[in-house]
C-alpha cells in the first residue's frame, strides 16, 4: 500500500470509528466538546454516513485509486472553512473546529503523500 493510500486507509478507520459513535452514542462524543445533547435522530444518520464514506475511503486506499484519493484530500481540505463558518454564525460550539482540524491535517498528508508518489505530473 503506497503512502498516500495508507493515509486515506487510517483517514477511513477514523470515520468508521466516529461513525459508529455518532451512531450508538452521540452525545458521549459531542458533550465533551461544548456541543449540546442531542437526542434527532440526524446525529445518528451523519454516524451512518461517515460509516458509508470510511468503506469508500478503506476500498480506494486498498485499490489505490488515485483519483478517489485526490477528491478525498482537497474535500477533507475545505471541512475547515464550513465548520469555522457554523461556529462564526453561532450555530454551534467553536469546539467543531477541532473535528474540522483533523479533517484537514488529514487531507494535508494525504496530498503531501500524493504529491511525493508523483500524482499531480501533468500527464496524472
Amino acid at each position: 500500500m503506497s503512502k498516500s493510500a495508507r493515509s486515506v486507509f487510517i483517514f477511513g478507520i477514523y470515520l468508521g470509528v466516529i461513525g459508529l459513535i455518532l451512531l450508538l452514542v452521540p452525545n458521549m462524543l459531542i458533550t465533551p466538546f461544548g456541543i449540546e445533547p442531542t437526542y434527532e435522530v440526524w446525529i445518528r444518520l451523519s454516524g451512518i454516513l461517515l460509516m458509508a464514506l470510511a468503506v469508500y475511503y478503506t476500498l480506494a486506499a486498498k485499490h489505490e485509486m488515485v483519483v478517489i484519493m485526490k477528491a478525498t484530500a482537497f474535500i477533507r481540505l475545505t471541512i475547515i472553512f464550513f465548520f469555522t463558518a457554523f461556529a462564526l454564525f453561532k450555530l454551534t460550539s467553536p469546539n467543531i473546529i477541532i473535528f474540522s482540524a483533523i479533517d484537514f491535517l488529514g487531507g494535508a498528508w494525504t496530498l503531501f503523500m500524493l504529491k511525493n508518489e508523483g500524482h499531480f505530473e501533468r500527464n496524472n
